[in-house]
């Protein structure tokens, strides 16, 4: 993700240089492990640090389906399902609630997700158009984006792979 951040300008100019022995922004992988490192030290010193972090990992897990008609009941449950675990993964994982047992997962979310919209707020939304890479790639093809919906309505004619981001042979 850190690679895609670089490319799109996600993250500030100093981490955009790609490396010409590496072809890669070897500044931005050095970003992401410090970041990981900062993530990880907590949880040398207590479980309850390691599985507020892995619960952030569960809890802003992502996947893709499509399941025809089936799909908006399944979307439903799952977002039903996912509300539910959230608030399972929230909760303390011992009894009696203590300032050692608690489960910090919220406030980890909380200011990551006040560190992301005080980002954007603050500088981001001034510059930041989205992937330029499938943007180009969508004009390319006339697919106009601003529709909602347009991109998925493209790959289920068959115009756009979404996984390649290529024209259809078909």
């Amino acid at each position: 993700m850190m690679f895609a951040f670089a490319r799109d300008g996600g993250i500030p100019e100093f981490f955009h240089k790609v490396d010409d022995r590496f072809q890669s922004p070897i500044r931005t992988v050095w970003l992401a492990a410090t970041l990981a490192f900062c993530l990880a030290l907590p949880s040398l010193g207590s479980t309850v640090a390691f599985a507020a972090a892995t619960s952030i990992a569960t809890i802003g897990l992502k996947g893709p389906f499509n399941l025809g008609i089936f799909s908006r009941p399944v979307a439903f449950i799952s977002v039903a399902w996912i509300g539910f675990i959230t608030v399972i993964f929230c909760l303390p994982t011992t009894n009696p609630v203590t300032s050692q047992t608690v489960n910090y997962t919220v406030v980890a979310v909380g200011i990551i997700a006040i560190g992301a919209c005080g980002a954007w707020v603050v500088w981001a939304r001034k510059w930041f158009v989205g992937p330029m890479v499938e943007i180009e790639a969508a004009a390319r093809l006339g697919i106009n984006l601003e529709e909602p919906g347009a991109l998925e309505r493209a790959e289920m004619d068959g115009k756009v792979d979404l996984q390649s981001g290529e024209k259809s042979l078909g």
